[in-house]
Formats: C-alpha cells, structure tokens, sequence
C-alpha cells in the first residue's frame, strides 16, 4: 500500500508538470497515462514481488507462455462475447436512480463526464501515428500494467488467503471500482473477472494480458475507423436491443458461457490442479 501511495503522489505530481508542457491535450493525456501504468500499475507489483523473492520474473507468472491455443481462445471469447457485453453497456448507462437520489446520479454522472473527456482526447485523432501511439499506450501498455496490478498482484495475494473464486471478483470489483465510473462499473467488473478466470486458470499473466490488451486496442481502432468515416458509429451499439427482449445478446452470452466452461475443463485436465 505504501509502495502504491507513493507512487501515485509521484505521478500526480508529474502530471501536474505535463499539464503546463507546450503540447496538445492528446499528448498530455497520454504521457500521463504512460507515466501511471509505468510507476503505478508496473512499478508497484514488481517492487513487491521483489520483497516475496527475489525471483519476480516468476512471482509474477511473467516466465508461463500462454500457448498459441489459449491465445486463440481469447480471440474467440471476445468476439462471440460482443454483443453480450455491448448490451451490458447499455443496460449500465441507461440506469436511472429514484428521485430521492437524484442528487447521487448527476454527481455521478459528472464523473463520469470528467473521465469520458479524458477517453476522447485520447480517441480523437484520425492519423495513422494517432492510431500506433493509441494501440502502444492505451492498448498494450495499459493492458499490461493494470493486469500486472489487478491480476498478478491483488488477485494473487488474495489466492493465497480466499478461494480462487473470490479472489477473481473481488479483484475485479476492485478493478472496476477504481476507474471511477458507476455507469460502466458492471461491463467493467464482467471483463475483470474473465481476464481473472484466464489468469487463474491458465497461471500466465500473458493470458489476460492479451485478453485486456485486445479489447483496448479494439476500442482505439474503431474509434479511429469511425473518426475516419470508414464505419458508422451504430458499431459501437452492435447486437444491442433498446427495447424487448435481447436475443442476440443473450445468445452471446450463452456461447461465451460454454466456451468458457469448456476451456476451463479442458485446462483442468490437462494441468492436473489449479495453478492457485
């Protein structure tokens, strides 16, 4: 905790420095979050995997391949999980509180305002070097830190003293809980818990990694195509039901949940024993 606190006063005293810099609002938002991931989401893992042992490299589960399969796998679960999760996002947005905690819901909605200008500074560019530094930081630096963080440093400690199975939500709810957005806080805390279950099962951070790194990337890049023109923004709305029952979505679901089920099982066999 102390290494976490430390680290973070640093970086909000960097950003404060970046924040005067000659620079447009793009390229600050990003060397910021560079800087964050770097010292806050990496440094702090390593800095305490390194007090466990002196072999961090495997603490961290950063030494276990994936393997070509589970990478395969993760491609397969984000796409056929699509639709299941874009209905989840509408559902969360479209949450309205009862009058008496209307107060609570514009307060919130401010927040979430503040941080939805921060993600478009980061998404507004329509070049090619726009989109490389968007899928560099956004996509694979972020993925990578905040699975180092999330995954292999607060779900793993919380193996060693819960079941696995607590420890994959609870870390998730932490997850979620720290982007400070109640109105995505549920496809949040979902996408948590699966890059949890490929972690868990799996026992190579890389796994998740790749999981939390694609989904990134997929935003950079269809934010990019829309800017472009190249697709309509109804993609972002795809498989998704604003009024009766949501088909497509729940069989997204449904598949997602047996592919899921089925790699797991598979997994267990041919590993014997959980890696946690």
């Amino acid at each position: 905790m102390a290494v976490f606190l430390l680290s973070f006063l640093f970086v909000s005293f960097v950003a404060g420095i970046v924040g005067t810099l000659d620079i447009d609002e793009r390229a600050k938002v990003l060397v910021t979050s560079a800087v964050q991931n770097l010292f806050v989401f990496i440094g702090t893992p390593l800095i305490t995997a390194r007090v466990e042992s002196q072999n961090t490299i495997k603490v961290l589960s950063l030494n276990v391949s994936p393997g070509w399969s589970n990478v395969l796998l993760v491609a397969v679960c984000y796409f056929i999980g699509m639709c299941f999760l874009n209905q989840l996002i509408f559902w969360n947005d479209s949450i309205v509180f009862p009058e008496s905690l209307r107060e609570l819901e514009e307060k919130l909605r401010g927040w979430e305002n503040s941080s939805r200008h921060f993600t478009d500074a980061i998404l507004s560019t329509t070049t090619i070097p726009g989109l490389v530094s968007g899928i560099a930081i956004v996509g694979c630096l972020t993925g990578f830190a905040e699975e180092l963080f999330f995954r292999a440093g607060i779900q793993r400690q919380l193996c060693k003293a819960i079941p696995g199975h607590a420890a994959v939500w609870i870390s998730a709810f932490i997850f979620s809980a720290m982007h400070f957005q109640f109105f995505g806080f549920f496809p949040r805390l979902l996408l948590g818990a699966i890059f949890g279950y490929f972690y868990l099962w799996s026992g190579s951070i890389w796994t998740s990694v790749i999981a939390h790194a694609l989904n990134n990337s997929m935003v950079v890049i269809t934010a990019w195509l829309m800017a472009r023109g190249c697709v309509s923004a109804d993609i972002e709305n795809f498989g998704v039901s604003e009024s009766g029952f949501p088909w497509f979505a729940m069989s997204s679901g449904i598949l997602l949940i047996l592919v899921l089920y089925l790699w797991q099982k598979k997994l267990s066999k041919n590993n014997g024993k959980s890696h946690f």
